[in-house]
């Protein structure tokens, strides 16, 4: 029992420091412009302690949500997640990325709310024979910078992640190929390589596709087989894991 009370009283001495330091925090800010409290966040996060810029960001995001202070510091709200790194917090800085772009579709920022984006998904890409669904992702944010925004500062940066999540998706099509073409399965064989060729003709796995889609045909021209009339979406499943 008296444990039970001890451990009952640290709690309420932790609960009632944490609410006058909140209390602390408000009446700050509250004698401070929009300005000197984005000033006070950077001032922190200059330091590397994110998580105390995070409170006067969040605090100007919360307060003025339509103002451009406010939106700047919901975006440096995101990058102070984004900058942690682990799964945990690159979740968090995607979900507020992807509310931003949603929320202003005309803000300036959000061409660079939409690379961020892609960067929080393409850095859980796996691989052309992992679940292909960051790379997807990933690819639609960074599309949507180049095609949005092509004068964007954030436009070159953007294609050239582009590029790599669709070499990423072009190699999982060529791999699905390359198991058809070892099984003699020349139908999945070309269906997979002419939708290749045809989504992602820029690819470097686009150039061994084409030199691999003649043999496929030749192959189909020997057994009296028609090939298929265009490279519709596949649907057939990747070879399968040993």
């Amino acid at each position: 029992m008296r444990r039970l009370v001890l451990v009952m009283l640290v709690v309420a001495v932790a609960a009632c420091s944490a609410k006058n330091k909140d209390q602390a925090f408000l009446d700050s800010v509250g004698q401070m412009s929009k300005e000197e409290i984005m000033a006070k966040g950077d001032a922190f996060a200059a330091d590397g302690d994110r998580e105390e810029a995070r409170r006067y960001y969040s605090f100007l995001s919360d307060s003025f949500p339509n103002d451009q202070v406010g939106r700047q510091a919901a975006l440096k709200t995101a990058d102070s997640f984004f900058q942690a790194k682990d799964i945990e917090n690159l979740t968090e800085a995607q979900l507020r990325y992807k509310d931003f772009s949603n929320r202003f579709p005309n803000d300036p920022n959000r061409a660079y709310a939409l690379l961020q984006l892609g960067k929080t998904y393409s850095k859980q890409r796996k691989g052309p024979l992992r679940d292909l669904t960051p790379a997807h992702e990933a690819a639609t944010a960074f599309q949507q910078v180049v095609e949005l925004f092509p004068s964007s500062p954030f436009a070159e940066e953007a294609r050239g992640l582009l590029k790599a999540c669709q070499e990423d998706l072009a190699r999982h099509e060529l791999e699905v190929a390359k198991y058809y073409f070892t099984s003699k399965g020349w139908q999945g064989a070309h269906l997979r390589l002419s939708y290749l060729i045809a989504t992602y003709p820029d690819s470097d796995a686009a150039g061994e596709a084409r030199q691999m889609l003649v043999k496929v045909e030749a192959a189909l021209a020997s057994r009296g087989g028609a090939a298929p009339s265009q490279p519709v979406s596949p649907t057939a499943p990747a070879k399968p894991s040993p």
